[in-house]
Parts: C-alpha cells; sequence; structure tokens
C-alpha cells in the first residue's frame, strides 16, 4: 500500500501548489510555469475524457481547446529549452580558457 503510494501522480492540487509557489518567487522560472501548465492542463484533459460518455458539447470544445493550448505550451517549452541551451553555450565559449 505504502509502495502504491509513492507512485501515485502528483494531483491537479498539488500541481496547483507549486503553480502558485513558483509564482512567489521573485524570479519565476518560466520553463518550470509551462511545465506545470502542461501537467495541469494534462490532468484536467485526462479527467474530461475519462468521462467522455456524459460529456456535452461545451466540454468538448472546452477540452479541444485545451488540447491547443497543451500545444502552444509544449511550444513554448521547446523554445525555452532551446534558448537556455543556446545562452549556456555562449556563456562556455565566453570563459577563457
Amino acid at each position: 500500500m505504502e509502495h502504491d503510494m509513492r507512485l501515485a501522480k502528483p494531483t491537479v492540487t498539488y500541481h496547483l501548489f507549486m503553480y502558485r509557489a513558483e509564482l512567489a518567487r521573485r524570479n519565476a522560472r518560466q520553463l518550470r510555469l509551462s511545465r506545470t501548465k502542461i501537467e495541469i492542463t494534462d490532468e484536467l484533459i485526462s479527467k474530461t475524457v475519462k468521462n467522455i460518455k456524459t460529456c456535452s458539447m461545451d466540454d468538448l470544445k472546452a477540452v479541444n481547446r485545451e488540447l491547443i493550448f497543451k500545444k502552444k505550451l509544449r511550444n513554448n517549452v521547446s523554445r525555452l529549452n532551446k534558448e537556455a541551451k543556446r545562452q549556456q553555450q555562449e556563456q562556455q565559449q565566453q570563459k577563457p580558457l
């Protein structure tokens, strides 16, 4: 039982807590914020999809918007990762040997 609890996926509530904690930081890290948003969106989508038989047309439209939002977030994370790698390479090149 204890082993199962450690393998459990974090809840939406936990992700919202982490998101708020990151926002409270003086220098919030955009990459971490975006990743947390992806996790929250993914969980909301999966909860809706589990109940797809009882979903209204408005629910389906909301899921579609969430999927589009998630795709934009993933593109943003990819862009932030590339920029961070580029900055790291520039810093390494500037260091004297």
